[in-house]
């Protein structure tokens, strides 16, 4: 039978995390090589820039589900990221069919959740087969207060968690220094 040794535990720290997304950035592009160090990657290679779509405070989130198999000996990660882009209108339209039309997007994920200056945390959506637009809503609301605008779901099937993205930078843009080949820059999503 193999073993797999625990090699730490878990300690609770101090009371400064906090939910939500704060952007996701998809590339326009390919991605050649990603290096993974202690579980964290410190380095992708590639081609193609990184498009930012802010969020809105508590309005994105993303779950990861762990689906086991005592029976079969499988286990996989289901990644399911859920932004929110207000204004129902014709440029989200064209942007939101060009995502429908991606085999294999690659995400990262900005979340709230940092340290005690607030840093954000970077984790990488879709590492080896690539997330893809799954659900989604556009609605123009009932209510002053509703909704106008769209809600979206991306998803992967992975065979390990989404690894985090080494956390030695000091602001949104240097968090992209990482990349090489010609993966530059950060352009905004709408």
């Amino acid at each position: 039978m193999a073993t797999c040794n625990i090699t730490s535990g878990f300690q609770l720290g101090c009371r400064d995390n906090t939910g939500g997304v704060r952007r996701i950035y998809i590339l326009s592009g390919s991605v050649s090589k990603v290096v993974n160090t202690n579980s964290l990657i410190t380095a992708i290679t590639g081609s193609g820039k990184f498009f930012a779509f802010e969020q809105v405070n508590q309005t994105a989130n993303y779950t990861e589900t762990i689906n086991s198999s005592i029976e079969n000996g499988t286990i996989f990660y289901q990644q399911d990221l859920t932004i929110q882009f207000h204004k129902y209108q014709d440029s989200l339209q064209d942007i939101i069919g060009t995502l429908g039309k991606q085999p294999d997007a690659k995400i990262i994920l900005e979340t709230q959740n940092g340290s005690s200056d607030n840093d954000a945390r970077w984790f990488y959506l879709g590492q080896f087969n690539g997330c893809t637009l799954s659900a989604g809503t556009g609605q123009t609301g009932t209510a002053y207060g509703d909704l106008n605008g769209y809600s979206l779901t991306f998803t992967a099937f992975e065979p390990e968690p989404a690894k985090e993205i080494s956390a030695s930078y000091d602001n949104t843009k240097t968090a992209f220094q990482m990349l090489s080949g010609s993966l530059n820059g950060i352009l905004v999503g709408y």
